[in-house]
């Protein structure tokens, strides 16, 4: 999905989450800052690819590429979730954080479904490093 949805999306969960639960406005943005900010893993691929900086440029490669693209994107795996899920024992606040990051991977995995592109998302990090070894 493109960042706007995802702010877009990522917005209205956790108001509504906010509106029909007990959760405090600080737990409410730990939900949609997690589901926005777990995509900042693209721009490090980019950065690293590319060796450049600059947001814009990477927002435009990454568009433009999206459909060809098969990258690791580390935040994305279900081994950076099961980290964040055992900091909930660390700290609560972790508990907003992976909820965030399950609504952002469910969009991703609706919109992936439903582009066809299931295909082009690696979900595990052991999976990554077996298939490229």
């Amino acid at each position: 999905m493109l960042p706007k949805w995802h702010i877009l999306s990522g917005f209205i969960s956790s108001y509504i989450i906010y509106w029909f639960t007990s959760l405090t406005i600080f737990q409410a943005s730990l939900i949609f800052l997690s589901s926005v900010l777990i995509d900042f893993d693209h721009y490090l691929w980019y950065r690293f690819k590319k060796r450049d900086w600059n947001l814009k440029n990477a927002y435009i490669y990454l568009k433009r590429h999206r459909k060809i693209y098969k990258p690791l994107m580390l935040l994305h795996t279900i081994e950076f979730h099961i980290l964040i899920a055992l900091l909930i024992f660390v700290w609560q606040g972790f508990f907003y954080v992976l909820v965030g990051m399950l609504f952002h991977s469910i969009f991703d995995l609706i919109d992936l479904i439903y582009t066809k592109r299931l295909y082009l998302r690696e979900f595990s990090l052991i999976h990554f490093i077996y298939t490229n070894l």
